[in-house]
């Protein structure tokens, strides 16, 4: 029996409660954006959420969130006293981990339950994490098909029902524009998410923009976000009437900016499916991904063959995009229709019912076998997460040499 054909809410019957732990939550990524949306409208799929969050600072419009502010220099014993201490006399039925880090040293601490691993993103290093992770999971929900894949191999006896492939949630407002809206001249290009070199590598985009210009390509691009290498780009950026950059944004405005772009670009090296290709899809952006075996390729391949270009190949990019700014009006709106038909099923009620479905599907099943946690050395426990990781890169190290 699928989990999306069953178990709903027994009328009357308690909420199931559910304690999801992350990295960061108030932040501009997907995760984070996935979580907020948990916590504004779980309830209304009958689920008692909590909301668990290490490497972030309290912020107090959440008020089911427990942010446990998590610094390099924290010992893991002082970590441990602040997960233990997060919500007293609250006990969750299932945990669920938006991230693969953390485990090792906080499961113990849980109530027993059910356990689900949710991959949000095909991270370097997720095979090697799946060795033991794949075997401390009741249940799995991932973002794409390669994730789904990975978790596969990793634990080959996983039953379907235990797997949830995930269509992640958006919610665009009904008054977008239309298709058949002029193409930009210039060519309106923008950038959504976070910047930085990390994953996101917009260290590549100054070097983009000489190519753009060499070819003498007329554009205008625009970047929707922030992070910690923004005053980077926008010193190596100067022009501000061809390179704009917003900040972050949200509601109208947000969506304001989105819809007004021709072409979304991504130029990662590694992704999940980006929620914002996903958003800027249903508004009749034509998206550009590397392709790096990610849902986003998936779906920019699927408008046309051309937008999935050669991973960290800006030659291609450049040429993708030249192509793009002779395209026929015809052409540009057959795109715009197409990458609006191919997220429809990412509508946020379905995916908060599928999700909930899911739940409560794990909740109901027996665990699965466990592999034990690993074992920390006695005294570990008093070090810091810096001295911890420190001494990991360093038995790594010596194992190899």
């Amino acid at each position: 029996m699928s989990p999306t054909e069953a178990h709903h809410p027994v009328p009357g019957s308690p909420p199931l409660k559910v304690l999801s732990l992350g990295t960061q939550f108030a932040g501009l990524g997907g995760v984070e954006s996935v979580l907020r949306s948990h916590h504004d409208t779980d309830a209304h799929e009958g689920i008692d959420s909590r909301f668990l969050v290490f490497w972030e600072d309290p912020v107090p419009e959440w008020p089911h969130a427990c942010f446990l502010g998590f610094r390099e220099n924290l010992s893991i014993r002082g970590a441990r006293r602040r997960v233990a201490a997060a919500f007293p006399g609250w006990e969750p039925e299932v945990v669920v981990y938006h991230t693969p880090w953390g485990w090792p040293y906080f499961d113990d601490l849980m109530p027993a339950g059910r356990r689900i691993l949710y991959l949000h993103s095909d991270i370097p290093g997720l095979e090697e994490q799946l060795q033991t992770r794949a075997h401390w999971a009741d249940g799995f929900a991932c973002v794409n098909d390669r994730i789904a894949e990975r978790v596969m191999r990793a634990r080959p006896d996983l039953s379907p029902d235990r797997l949830l492939r995930v269509l992640y949630p958006i919610d665009p407002p009904a008054a977008l524009p239309s298709p058949a809206r002029p193409c930009g001249s210039p060519l309106r290009l923008g950038f959504c998410g976070r910047l930085t070199f990390e994953q996101k590598r917009i260290d590549r985009i100054p070097e983009l923009v000489r190519r753009l210009d060499a070819a003498g390509i007329d554009h205008r691009l625009e970047f929707l976000g922030d992070g910690p290498e923004r005053s980077w780009l926008e010193a190596q950026l100067p022009d501000r009437g061809r390179c704009v950059f917003h900040g972050r944004k949200s509601g109208e405005e947000y969506w304001r900016i989105l819809s007004s772009w021709d072409a979304l670009l991504f130029v990662s090296d590694y992704e999940g499916t980006p929620i914002a290709l996903l958003e800027a899809m249903a508004a009749g952006v034509i998206p550009v991904h590397p392709a790096i075996g990610s849902g986003g390729d998936r779906y920019a391949a699927d408008v046309h063959p051309d937008l999935a270009y050669p991973a960290g190949d800006l030659g291609s990019l450049t040429s993708v995009i030249a192509s793009l700014s002779r395209w026929n009006p015809e052409a540009i709106e057959a795109c715009r229709r197409k990458s609006i038909e191919r997220v429809r099923g990412h509508a946020a009620a379905e995916y908060r019912a599928t999700f909930a479905r899911f739940l409560r599907h794990i909740a109901s099943q027996p665990p699965l076998p466990k592999r034990p946690l690993p074992q920390r050395p006695p005294g570990m426990d008093w070090l810091s997460f810096r001295t911890t990781r420190r001494l990991m890169e360093w038995r790594r190290r010596w194992k190899t040499s």
